[in-house]
C-alpha cells in the first residue's frame, strides 16, 4: 500500500525512534493534541481520545523494502486484536 499507520499516545523518540523520526512534513496526524501557540505536538494528550494515530508514506522508514511486496503468498496470518477490557 505504501504507507504506514501507527498508534501515538506516549510516543517518545527512545521508545519508538523509527515513528517518532517518520512524523515530519507528509505525514498526517489525527487526534493527536497540540499547543496552538507554538505547534509543538503532546503525544501524551488524550483530551480528544487514545486512539491517537500517525499515517506516513513507507518511505519515511529507514531501510524499508519499497515496493513493499513479495512474490509468495503468505503462509500464516497473525491478527492482533482487543476488545474492551483490553
Amino acid at each position: 500500500e505504501g504507507g504506514c499507520y501507527a498508534k501515538t499516545v506516549g510516543l517518545t523518540r527512545e521508545k519508538e525512534p523509527e515513528i517518532y523520526d517518520a512524523i515530519r512534513f507528509g505525514s498526517i496526524l489525527e487526534n493527536v493534541g497540540f499547543d496552538e501557540m507554538t505547534g509543538e505536538v503532546d503525544y501524551d494528550d488524550v483530551s480528544i481520545t487514545e486512539n491517537t494515530r500517525v499515517a506516513y508514506p513507507l518511505k519515511f522508514i529507514p531501510n524499508a523494502r519499497i515496493p513493499a511486496k513479495v512474490e509468495h503468498h503468505p503462509k500464516q496470518i497473525i491478527l492482533l486484536t482487543c476488545d474492551a477490557f483490553g
